[in-house]
C-alpha cells in the first residue's frame, strides 16, 4: 500500500488531478456564494463540474489510458482551470462591484471651493490673507459656514472680511465687479452662477477645495423586487468625477418596474419643475435644486407632491453615462428628429449607435427643439431605454469585465445588496426581454421666484393633469396592467 501511495505521488498527474479538484471547488464556492446562478443552471453545472473531477482522474490513471491521452488530459486541466479562474475572478468582481455600489449610499460629499477671477495673483489659500471674501445666506449655508472657519485656520486668523449676499447674481456679479476678491461657493450651486455667466469656470479659477462628509438618511422601501412592483427615482447630476458629490439634479425620472409582467415604465420629470421642497420649508422652487441638499430632499419632494412611494433612487453624472456607454460597446437609439447638439455632434433621424461622449451629448440638447427641455426628457429617455436593453443583451458578455469597471464608482444606488443579486438572478432565470414605455410629465413656461438662487428665474408650472395622468399609468404597471401605446397617447 506504502509502496502504491509513494508511486502515485510521484507521478505528475497526481498533481494535475489535485489542482482540477482544488480550483473545481473553490469555483463552486464562489458561484454558491455570489448567488445569481438559478438552481436550475447552478445544479447541473456542479454535477458536471464533479463528475469532471473523476473524467480527469480516469485521463490520468485509467489503465487503457495511453501516454497520449494522459498528456491531452493535462492540457485539458490547465485549459479548463484557467476558464474556472478567469470565471472565478470575474464572480469575484461582480461581488465587488455590487458592493461598491449598494454600500456606498451613506454617505454624501458637499465640495465647498474659495474661487478668485483668473487674473487674481493668488495662487493658494495663504495668498488670500488680506482679501474679501463673498458668502451666501441661502442654500446649504452650514457649509460655507464650515469652509469660512478653515479658511481662518488656514489663513491663523481670527477673522476674515466677508459680505454676505442673498443672491446667487449679486454674488457672482460682484465677484466679476472686483468688490469682493474671492467667493466660497458650494460647488452643488455651480451651475446657478453658470446660468447667470456661462464662462464663470473659464474666467475663474480655485484656490482650494474644501470637502465635508455628511451621512445620507436611509429612505429606501424594502418590497422583494423579484415578485412586487416597485419605483427606481433616476437622478441625473450636472457634475462630472465622484458620484457622491452633491449637485443640482438636472435628470429626474421614474422608473415604474414589474418584474411580473417585465414591463418598466420611464416617467420623465422635467427639471424645471415648479414644485414644494421639503428642504427649504415647502417654498416651491425648481426640482433641479432639490439635488443641492441631497438625494433624500429630491426623493422626499417628488414622493409628497406626486403622493406616491419611490422605493429606491439610482444616482448617475456626466462620467458616470460616458463611462456606461463605451463599456456597453455603445448604445442604440431611436432618433425621432436630425439635429446638431451644443456642442456640435450631429446626429440623424433613424436608428443611431452613439459611444459615451456623444450619448451625454444627446441626452443634454434642448435649443434645437422647439419643445426645449420636453423634449431633452424624451431624449433622456431613449437614452435609458438603449442601455437597458444593451445591458440585458447576450452582447454584454464580450464587454462584461469593463462593464463592471464602469459600473463601479459610476453610480450608487440605495438598493440592497441581497436585492441586487436576486434581481440578476431572476433575470438569468427567466432570460426575458423586458417591454419599456416612456411617459412625460409637463408643464407650462413662467418667470417666478427661485429660493436657491435668491432671484426671479425661468420654471416650469406643473400642468397637473399630466401628472395625474402619469400616477394612473404608474399605478396600471403596479396592478400588473400591460400599457398599450394607446395608454401612452
Amino acid at each position: 500500500m506504502k509502496e502504491r501511495i509513494k508511486e502515485v505521488l510521484k507521478t505528475s498527474g497526481t498533481y494535475f488531478v489535485l489542482l482540477y479538484a482544488i480550483v473545481t471547488i473553490v469555483f463552486i464556492i464562489f458561484m454558491m456564494r455570489m448567488n445569481v446562478l438559478p438552481l436550475k443552471y447552478l445544479l447541473p453545472v456542479i454535477i458536471a463540474l464533479l463528475l469532471l473531477i473523476v473524467g480527469m482522474y480516469f485521463l490520468q490513471f485509467g489503465k487503457r489510458v495511453n501516454k497520449i491521452n494522459k498528456i491531452l488530459g493535462k492540457v485539458l486541466i490547465v485549459v479548463l482551470c484557467g476558464v474556472m479562474v478567469y470565471a472565478s475572478t470575474a464572480f469575484s468582481k461582480t461581488e465587488e462591484t455590487i458592493k461598491k455600489v449598494t454600500e456606498n449610499k451613506d454617505m454624501q460629499t458637499t465640495v465647498v471651493s474659495v474661487i478668485v477671477l483668473k487674473e487674481n495673483k493668488a495662487e493658494e489659500i495663504k495668498d488670500l490673507k488680506t482679501s474679501s471674501f463673498g458668502t451666501v445666506s441661502i442654500g446649504e449655508v452650514e457649509f460655507i459656514n464650515k469652509a469660512l472657519d478653515d479658511i481662518k485656520k488656514d489663513l491663523d486668523v481670527s477673522s476674515v472680511k466677508t459680505t454676505e449676499y442673498d443672491s446667487y447674481k449679486n454674488y457672482a456679479d460682484d465677484l466679476y465687479d472686483e468688490k469682493v476678491d474671492a467667493i466660497i461657493l458650494n460647488e452643488g450651486s455651480r451651475g446657478i452662477v453658470e446660468d447667470q455667466y456661462q464662462t464663470f469656470s473659464d474666467d475663474t479659477k480655485v484656490i482650494k477645495r474644501y470637502k465635508y462628509k455628511t451621512e445620507v438618511k436611509d429612505i429606501s422601501k424594502d418590497v422583494d423586487v423579484t415578485k412586487e412592483p416597485f419605483n427606481v427615482y433616476i437622478s441625473g447630476i450636472d457634475t462630472y468625477g465622484g458620484i457622491s458629490t452633491v449637485a443640482r439634479s438636472d435628470v429626474n425620472m421614474i422608473a415604474s418596474v414589474n418584474p411580473n409582467t417585465h414591463q418598466i415604465l420611464l416617467t420623465s420629470i422635467p427639471r424645471d419643475f415648479y414644485i414644494p421642497q421639503t428642504c427649504q420649508n415647502n417654498q416651491k422652487d425648481k426640482l433641479t435644486h432639490t439635488g443641492i441638499y441631497g438625494v433624500d430632499c429630491t426623493i422626499e419632494s417628488v414622493e409628497k407632491y406626486m403622493d406616491i412611494d419611490l422605493n429606491y433612487y439610482v444616482r448617475v453624472n456626466f462620467s458616470s453615462l460616458i463611462d456606461i456607454v463605451d463599456a456597453l460597446g455603445g448604445i442604440t437609439v431611436e432618433n425621432p428628429h436630425t439635429f446638431t447638439s451644443f456642442d456640435g455632434n450631429y446626429f440623424p433621424a433613424g436608428n443611431i449607435t452613439l459611444n459615451g461622449t456623444e450619448a451625454l451629448s444627446f441626452s443634454r440638447e434642448r435649443h434645437a427643439f422647439a419643445d426645449g427641455d420636453k423634449e431633452r426628457g424624451r431624449d433622456q429617455m431613449r437614452v435609458i431605454t438603449g442601455i437597458i436593453n444593451k445591458a440585458i443583451s447576450p452582447s454584454i458578455i464580450a464587454n462584461y469585465s469593463n462593464v463592471l469597471d464602469s459600473i463601479s464608482g459610476s453610480f450608487e444606488t440605495n438598493m440592497g445588496n441581497k436585492d441586487v443579486t436576486a434581481f440578476i438572478k431572476k433575470q438569468i432565470n427567466d432570460m426575458s426581454d423586458w417591454d419599456i414605455k416612456q411617459t412625460q410629465i409637463s408643464g407650462k413656461g413662467s418667470t417666478e421666484w427661485t429660493p436657491a438662487n435668491g432671484f426671479d428665474a425661468y420654471v416650469m408650472i406643473p400642468n397637473e393633469k399630466t401628472v395625474t395622468k402619469a400616477k394612473n399609468l404608474i399605478e396600471k404597471v403596479h396592478n400588473g396592467e400591460k400599457l398599450t401605446d394607446k395608454d401612452l397617447e
